[in-house]
């Protein structure tokens, strides 16, 4: 983990680095099909799995250390409970950061993911100099694409070609 990295507070969430002490937390609200639907991921096969899973995400950095792997469980203090995560992957300060993030099928529609990603992208402004962001959803998945779009990314005019997913660009100031 980095040294003296602070949990992201919002007004209704806080973003904790993610731990392997958040698999257990995270597992059941994982385990739903439905997440899935839109991605090439599959729920966890089970929780020791996701225990390693978070073991190499703890290190925040690729194995060569190269590219930074930062994960967040998002906690409602709403509800006291976790809600999701959100995650980039930044390959060098200063450059673009890949953005994704999966709330739970319970909390869907409830703002979460439009606080969560805002904070992240906000923190990775400051503290990572990263000054575009991309993200990449399927052609269906209508709430996605409106939270992109609502959060001022814009649509490539082309599918990514590897997977026909629609790409998301954002251009941020420091």
């Amino acid at each position: 983990m980095i040294a003296n990295e602070a949990p992201i507070k919002t007004q209704c969430l806080i973003l904790e680095p993610l731990l392997v002490a958040h698999a257990s937390a995270l597992y059941h609200g994982l385990c739903s099909p439905e997440l899935y639907c839109y991605t090439d991921d599959e729920a966890p096969p089970s929780l020791e799995w996701l225990h390693a899973r978070y073991a190499r995400l703890e290190r925040r950095t690729s194995p060569d250390g190269l590219t930074g792997w930062l994960n967040w469980a998002i906690w409602s203090m709403e509800g006291a409970r976790y809600v999701g995560y959100v995650q980039a992957t930044v390959p060098a300060p200063g450059s673009e950061a890949e953005i994704a993030y999966v709330l739970f099928l319970a909390d869907w529609g409830k703002g979460y993911a439009r606080e969560a990603v805002t904070a992240m992208v906000a923190v990775l402004i400051e503290s990572r100099g990263v000054s575009s962001f991309v993200a990449r959803t399927s052609p269906g998945n209508i709430r996605s694409n409106a939270l992109l779009e609502s959060l001022g990314f814009s649509r490539a005019a082309l599918p990514d070609p590897g997977s026909g997913d629609v790409l998301w660009h954002l251009a941020k100031r420091r």
